[in-house]
């Protein structure tokens, strides 16, 4: 058995993939880490430049660092490779993020041992990378795939090594470029634009485009929430059209980002016919460069939509499947809340901290009051501003659960998770008489129990200033 099975066991159960994803995940993840310049310290030291110096330190020889938000992960690696790991492992942008963010810390902090960082590769990494399942075999000795390695001495030795030979390097770089896009090199900078190519007949040919074009929506009961990212204003108003006319003007929410580097939309053309099919209540839907991924129906409805889109894209040689997209929207969630955090500033007002609170999604296990890390970290994050809030304030923490199962043990089970936020705050250093919590089972559903979207939003925690002091601090700090 590998040394690193634990760890594919666990980041495959938190993030709902199978064990060949979360292995090929681990793989790709050692291979960027492991080629970087400077190897693994080189890696590290990625995320120190994107102003993750307190985080990173913290991994060193530790098992059990916090796990980092999507956003810091972007930060210091590039949606660029973020992206391009995505597609290799086969599941989506959001969800590769949030898991490598959970991976990371864990990672370096098992391949630093003593909180040491060697100079070259384990031979431990090199034999995963060579026999990970479901993957080809990768010969070390050749260029790695994210950037010039570092040499290393036969597994057999388990002794780090010293940096490759110039050649080697060069002949590297050069079957890197030749065979895939370079990953964001420093996270503060702007990623370098590819220079054109010239095919045989001696046609200028545009260089690969950085991130993917996007598009997902959630049809919650014929209120359409849409996000996701193109490469030019025409395409998104050309989307926008689309779903207006499909739903309602009155119908959309949210907004689609232009991105000068997003690659084309394939799934334009065709996105008329796609979304007439979506009109079901309860449907998510995600179109990822060449990937359509649906979620949120019964079998029935599932597979008639899926036949119907089969005969739309199919002969454009796009992918479909049926997968829980639910991951990236609580990654993308909390990353707005992480960064709403950040610019609270010093004046804020005790609501301004309770909105944005009230927006995150802490997705417990089923049946389980334990708070994922991902959840646990965002807690850290805002355990500052909750130490901001005037004296005498109180804030009320209230569970909730969906209604499957018994209301007693809902009741129940929503009170420990209301209960082990609230420990989860006092741990970072809020005042315990601030807090006080609550659980309300299934009562006050925000969202109809019939679809398992409205099931997932009703499973919540809310933040409200306690009865005991609204009147005085319910409308400012």
């Amino acid at each position: 058995m590998s040394q690193f099975d634990t760890i594919i066991d666990d980041v495959a159960g938190r993030f709902g993939l199978d064990g060949a994803k979360a292995s090929t995940l681990l793989r790709e993840l050692l291979k960027y880490m492991t080629t970087s310049p400077g190897g693994i310290g080189g890696f590290i030291d990625k995320f120190k430049t994107a102003g993750l110096s307190h985080e990173a330190n913290k991994w060193l020889g530790k098992a059990d660092a916090a796990p980092l938000t999507s956003s810091q992960v972007e930060q210091a690696m590039g949606s660029s490779t973020i992206d391009m790991i995505a597609r290799k492992v086969g599941i989506p942008g959001g969800v590769a993020a949030a898991a490598l963010g959970y991976l990371t810390p864990k990672v370096v902090g098992k391949l630093t041992p003593n909180g040491v960082i060697g100079s070259g590769i384990p031979s431990a990494v090199s034999d995963f990378i060579r026999t990970s399942p479901s993957m080809p075999a990768y010969d070390l000795d050749e260029a790695m795939p994210y950037g010039t390695a570092a040499a290393r001495q036969p597994a057999s030795s388990g002794r780090w090594v010293a940096p490759l030979l110039g050649l080697l390097a060069l002949a590297g770089l050069g079957w890197y470029l030749f065979s895939h896009r370079a990953p964001d090199q420093v996270a503060t900078a702007p990623a370098p634009q590819p220079a054109a190519t010239t095919s045989g007949s001696g046609t200028a040919t545009a260089p690969s485009a950085a991130t993917p074009s996007r598009l997902t929506l959630r049809n919650d009961n014929g209120v359409v929430t849409v996000a996701g990212t193109v490469r030019d204003q025409a395409t998104r108003q050309s989307i926008l059209d689309t779903l207006k006319k499909t739903f309602g003007d009155n119908a959309i929410k949210g907004d689609i980002a232009v991105n000068a580097n997003a690659a084309p939309t394939p799934w334009l053309a065709n996105l008329p016919a796609a979304l007439a099919q979506m009109k079901t209540p309860g449907i998510q839907a995600s179109f990822e460069d060449r990937t359509i991924n649906l979620a949120g129906l019964n079998d029935a409805e599932r597979d008639r939509i899926m036949n119907s889109l089969k005969s739309l894209f199919g002969p454009l040689g796009m992918s479909l499947a049926a997968t829980d997209p639910l991951m990236g929207l609580i990654s993308d969630a909390n990353n707005k809340v992480t960064t709403a955090l950040a610019g609270l500033g010093s004046q804020f007002q005790t609501k301004d901290l309770l909105n944005i609170l009230n927006n995150s999604i802490i997705n417990f296990p089923t049946a389980s009051a334990e708070i994922p890390e991902a959840g646990r970290a965002l807690l850290q994050r805002a355990a500052g501003p909750f130490k901001q809030l005037p004296a005498g304030t109180v804030i009320q923490i209230s569970g909730y659960t969906d209604n499957t199962g018994d209301p007693a043990k809902n009741l129940e089970l929503s009170q420990h998770r209301a209960d082990a936020v609230k420990n989860a705050l006092i741990q970072s250093g809020v005042n315990p008489a601030m807090l006080v919590a609550k659980g309300y089972g299934s009562a006050d559903p925000i969202a109809s129990n019939d679809t398992e979207e409205g099931r997932f939003k009703n499973r919540r925690i809310s933040y409200q200033v306690s009865d005991q002091n609204r009147a005085t601090t319910g409308s400012g700090k």
